[in-house]
């Protein structure tokens, strides 16, 4: 017996444009190379929308009506009757429909440490439905229970806790239970059947295309930032969005704020660059050759998410020579998570490291948060 697994195509129809491709993956296919014979198990995984499907629907709604009723039961003298099973007296309601008149009463049995409530009902040639709750019992095992009133029956509603009974009882030791009971009767049920095609695919974002644009063609720009040799324009509500630096910057009234001019002096052009693109559009070109400085400039600017894809690309690309100077850059730019991850990579590897005296000689604290994770793996 062989087991093969594959991919394969099949085509429901008779091969007309409206047929409709489904792709089916092969879960199992047992073949018997004795008999020749096989049996395949397949799965369908998608369905091409090439065009609309015509489908019908049925719409169906139901109107429901509730009509109340407040019953009062009081068990005098209760600690002294309460191992007896205690049947109350009758009940009785109005139905919705037919204004027939139904009756209905309450039985009470003891059990282990609590007392158990019945609804009775008898035949009375109509059937009602109903809910009973208790509402004088904050605690209860049980909630809201259903039934049908008008036939023989014998509905256990709740379990009440001889505990919950003591605290409620009255100062002369009668027990009241107050019910409300709830006739629930569908009156009219509409039905309409509908013909729809399916909705449209929702599109793509182009929130990030669009911003990138504006970024491109400077429209409606109303800042001006001036990089070393290059200038570069930008939207000051785009950049406080972003960025609570420059949002701090602008709400200060600083001098850049009333000129609509910022000179920055410890950012590379290419490198603020890829700042500005980032803020624009959530991307960066280039990572992998200035992570080092992109994740400096996030720090500087506040922009989070730019600092942790530096992270993963420096912490990606790590080695035993690079990683002590990887280590004294995660923490002096505050990256928590490179810092972390660099902290065990050199736990592990400390017989690689090259230049590991010169390190422990200049660096203790780092050292020590090092020396406690080796520590950590014993």
């Amino acid at each position: 017996m062989d087991i093969v697994s594959g991919l394969a195509t099949i085509r429901i129809g008779s091969g007309s444009p409206g047929d409709v491709p489904l792709k089916v993956i092969l879960k199992t296919v047992k073949f018997d190379t004795n008999t020749g014979t096989g049996t395949t198990w397949g799965v369908a995984r998608s369905l091409k929308k090439r065009f609309h499907i015509k489908m019908e629907e049925t719409l169906c709604r139901t109107i429901v009506t509730t009509k109340d009723y407040y019953n009062t039961w009081i068990i005098e003298d209760f600690r002294r009757v309460k191992n007896e099973k205690i049947q109350s007296s009758e009940f009785s309601g109005t139905t919705e429909i037919s204004g027939k008149r139904l009756t209905w009463s309450y039985e009470y049995a003891p059990a282990y440490e609590s007392g158990s409530i019945y609804l009775l009902s008898k035949e009375q040639g109509i059937k009602q439905n109903c809910q009973i709750i208790i509402e004088n019992f904050p605690r209860l095992t049980r909630g809201a229970e259903s039934g049908l009133l008008g036939q023989p029956n014998k509905l256990f509603v709740w379990a009440l806790h001889f505990c919950d009974i003591a605290k409620s009882l009255s100062s002369d030791g009668s027990l009241m239970l107050r019910f409300k009971v709830t006739f629930l009767t569908p009156v009219s049920t509409h039905c309409l059947a509908m013909k729809h095609t399916p909705l449209p695919e929702l599109p793509l974002s182009s929130l990030a295309d669009n911003f990138a644009k504006m970024l491109v063609t400077k429209q409606f720009t109303d800042l001006t930032i001036t990089v070393g040799q290059q200038r570069f324009r930008a939207h000051k509500a785009i950049l406080v969005a972003r960025s609570t630096v420059f949002a701090a910057m602008f709400q200060h009234d600083m001098q850049e704020s009333q000129r609509n001019e910022i000179t920055i002096t410890d950012v590379e052009p290419k490198v603020f660059e890829e700042v500005l693109r980032f803020i624009y559009t959530d991307k960066v070109q280039g990572l992998p050759q200035m992570a080092h400085e992109l994740l400096a400039a996030a720090d500087k600017y506040d922009l989070a998410r730019l600092k942790v894809m530096c992270e993963i690309q420096l912490f990606e690309g790590i080695t035993a020579a690079t990683a002590t100077k990887t280590l004294l850059f995660a923490d002096f730019h505050r990256a928590k998570e490179l810092k972390a991850r660099t902290i065990e990579f050199l736990a592990r590897n400390l017989k690689a490291v090259s230049n590991w005296e010169e390190f422990r000689r200049e660096n203790p604290d780092l050292v020590a948060e090092i020396m406690k994770k080796v520590a950590s793996f014993n």
